[in-house]
């Protein structure tokens, strides 16, 4: 199996997830993220595709950079794991945070495209 494409295309939509968060643009990220999404935040708290969209709706995460490195894929038949880094500058309920986070982006291949089923992100302990 030549993965090169598939890694390419989980590329191009986790880009398009990054530029949807930050535009707000939660009508990207309904086609982006599958419809049984699971997001473990670094907190614990998890959220499901209706809530996580509800939250970005209410303004509870206010995205303001977003930014991944140090990627690693998987990739098996129908599905990419991605073990990365992300930086986040976020307004949460009105509190501004920056972190980083040990993150894991779970990617499914549906018929309609790959789509986003599951996060789980953890923080990394200030040195």
């Amino acid at each position: 199996m030549n993965i090169t494409p598939i890694i390419q295309a989980i590329h191009q939509r986790d880009a398009q997830r990054v530029a949807a968060l930050l535009d707000k643009n939660t009508a990207a990220l309904d086609d982006l993220l599958d419809d049984d999404l699971v997001y473990v935040h670094s907190t614990g708290v998890a959220d499901t595709k209706a809530s996580y969209l509800e939250g970005l709706v209410t303004g509870v995460w206010d995205y303001h950079k977003l930014s991944i490195r140090d990627q690693r894929q998987v990739v098996h038949p129908g599905t990419v794991l991605v073990f990365c880094r992300m930086a986040i500058e976020i307004t949460v309920r009105g509190t501004f945070k920056s972190f980083e986070s040990n993150t894991l982006l779970v990617w499914i291949q549906r018929p309609s495209g790959w789509r986003l089923a599951a996060v789980q992100s953890s923080s990394i302990a200030a040195a």
